[in-house]
């Protein structure tokens, strides 16, 4: 995921905001995060998000209006500041209905970029990085219920070297398990649920990009499905 800093993308962050609109009069649908909800390198350039995108899907099948204000290289607390002070996302947050979040790859990644892969990392290291990016998690939820009482579907991690095998799998089973107890905290005073993208991608590798951290189109689709299916739980669609 290519990294780009908190402070370019929100000086040029107005031209990347795209509204995809079903009618006038349509719920809104707000999409949080990094470079996974922008649906980077589906297009041949980067320089908007992607109409692949898993929130535009989802805003297609549900009749929703959209507005993706996902980031390529966010990590997590970088879009706990963005919630917190960034008058764009504040304003998109209070007036949606929904709000789909997906963030953490960045804070992963960085790590392994740090020492070259996932060889010579120390638990304790990785231990700060989970500790940290499950709090940036917690207040940015709670900073969200603050602003609107928009339903909030916080979508899991899934792995972006599945060909790294138990290596990489093992550990994000057991962050994927810390952020589900998280998610079953919040939701008994937030509106949020858990969306589980590991499980969704685990065992199908043609669902990223060949050398590519990013879901290809039919990932992306995968990810919309199981996002509609905690939509439709909640409105007892069938």
């Amino acid at each position: 995921m290519k990294k780009i800093t908190l402070l370019l993308c929100i000086l040029f962050l107005i031209p990347y905001i795209q509204p995809y609109t079903i009618h006038a009069d349509a719920k809104q649908l707000s999409a949080i995060g990094d470079s996974i909800p922008y649906g980077y390198n589906l297009n041949k350039n980067n320089h908007y998000p992607s109409g692949k995108a898993f929130p535009y899907t989802i805003g297609q099948q549900a009749g929703l209006e959209v507005t993706n204000l996902g980031i390529p290289g966010l990590t997590s607390h970088e879009l706990l500041t963005a919630v917190q002070k960034n008058e764009i996302f504040r304003d998109t947050i209070k007036d949606s209905d929904y709000i789909v979040l997906y963030i953490g790859g960045n804070d992963l990644l960085n790590l392994l970029k740090k020492h070259k892969g996932i060889k010579g990392i120390e638990m304790d290291e990785t231990a700060v990085v989970v500790r940290n990016l499950l709090f940036n998690v917690y207040s940015t939820i709670m900073e969200l219920d603050k602003l609107t009482d928009a339903e909030i579907l916080v979508y899991n991690i899934y792995n972006p070297y599945p060909e790294e095998g138990k290596s990489l799998d093992q550990p994000l089973h057991y962050i994927n398990a810390q952020y589900s107890s998280l998610i079953e905290l919040l939701s008994h005073f937030t509106n949020v649920k858990l969306v589980d993208a590991y499980q969704a991608f685990k065992g199908h590798p043609e669902y990223i990009l060949k050398d590519d951290v990013h879901p290809t189109a039919e990932g992306q689709i995968v990810l919309a499905n199981i996002g509609l299916k905690k939509l439709e739980k909640r409105s007892g669609q069938n």
